[in-house]
């Protein structure tokens, strides 16, 4: 196939999957409940103020500033308020903001076909743009607001230009760009920041890796992503008077998960639910209003922590049980219970687990095929292409 021929296919994959997101969208009727409507909450009062608020209330009823959400997808939406003019009230541009998440998936798109030409060469690529464009899971996500969208995006661009300094001439650049996608993923989702440990031995390809010269990669990669956050950082220390690198959700989010109801749901076992729910917080959500978002995020930690000391087989129970949910293992109720959170309906998330399995089944196979194809420049996956 001629160069002009693959620029061809691929404009019309990405078109196409363009097209699929947006009808999706138009088609679905979508209500943001939940992180998606608080989001867009926060979103269009970004757009009014200019920065992220610092007004009453925080997150659980605090008072006082917050620092709950990381700033990056708020900000994203703050863009699209921006856009559509204030035109829809407080909960933000939604018909907007989903069309964007449709740009948004397509753009994954995209990312999905640069990530698998510079691991694999033309042929797989082409293959894995066709799988993306089609693929129920990344269709329905399109239609919902959420964050993991924009996570996604930054994360897949990350990949990509880590693996692009692998056989560039001049690298740093590449390097530098993959330190602040990574900035940028955790800005956008906390637990973003974690692919940093995959993306530095990506790059830190030198040999011997502990000599001076080849610590030259990682140290740029991590200086780049700590530099992209930094600002934030900043910020939560000039607001919130308390050193906080992107977000404080870390109480919050442990209670949700390490509590007794959470353990005894027999249906979705260790499901995280908002600490409101939980019996043993009733007299907490009445404080709430009296706390500041730090004071209740130390108290639910404390509390999580000791949960986890009283039952110390707790993580790992979790652990198997969304490690089952993460293949929609655990039952149709789960999956459903997932997809209402997301205001997702139960039919789209039973085409999106069925089309799930099937590329599982194609990823299995796959992982035990033999791979002959020549990849660019003649690098491997695992083969570096530069000192």
């Amino acid at each position: 196939m001629s160069a002009r021929s693959r620029v061809a296919v691929v404009a019309a994959l990405l078109i196409v999957a363009l097209g699929i997101r947006v009808w999706h969208v138009q088609s679905e009727s979508y209500r943001p409940i939940n992180d998606s409507r608080l989001y867009l909450r926060l979103a269009s009062e970004i757009a009014h103020l200019g920065s992220y608020s610092s007004k009453d209330p925080g997150a659980g009823g605090t008072k006082g500033p917050s620092a709950y959400f990381p700033p990056g997808y708020p900000y994203f939406l703050a863009a699209i308020d921006l856009i559509d003019g204030h035109r829809t009230p407080l909960g933000g541009a939604v018909r907007l903001a989903l069309l964007s998440q449709a740009v948004l998936g397509a753009v994954i798109v995209g990312l999905i076909g640069l990530v698998s030409f510079e691991l694999f060469g033309w042929s797989a690529a082409l293959i894995a743009l066709a799988l993306a464009a089609v693929y129920p899971v990344l269709i329905e996500l399109s239609g919902a607001l959420l964050a993991e969208n924009l996570l996604t995006a930054f994360v897949l661009a990350a990949v990509y230009a880590a693996l692009r300094a692998r056989r560039a001439k001049m690298p740093y650049g590449w390097i530098a760009g993959t330190g602040a996608l990574t900035g940028l993923a955790a800005l956008t989702h906390e637990n973003g920041v974690v692919i940093v440990i995959a993306l530095v031995f990506a790059v830190w390809t030198s040999r011997p890796r502990l000599r001076p010269r080849s610590l030259l990669a990682p140290a740029v990669l991590i200086l780049a992503a700590a530099l992209t956050i930094a600002p934030w950082t900043i910020r939560n220390a000039i607001v919130m008077h308390q050193f906080i690198p992107i977000s404080d959700e870390t109480g919050i989010t442990l209670v949700g998960t390490y509590n007794p109801k959470s353990a005894a749901d027999s249906q979705v076992p260790y499901k995280w639910r908002i600490y409101y729910g939980i019996p043993e917080d009733h007299r907490l959500v009445k404080e709430s209003g009296h706390l500041t978002e730090l004071h209740l995020s130390d108290r639910l930690q404390s509390q999580a922590l000791s949960y986890i000391r009283h039952h110390p087989t707790a993580p790992l129970s979790a652990a198997f049980h969304n490690t089952l949910r993460m293949f929609e293992l655990e039952g149709s109720f789960a999956w459903h219970a997932s997809a209402a959170a997301e205001s997702i309906a139960p039919r789209t998330a039973d085409i999106g687990v069925a089309g799930f399995w099937i590329l599982c089944r194609f990823g299995l196979a796959g992982a035990f095929t033999r791979l002959t194809a020549p990849r660019p420049n003649g690098c491997g996956p695992f083969r570096c292409c530069w000192r």
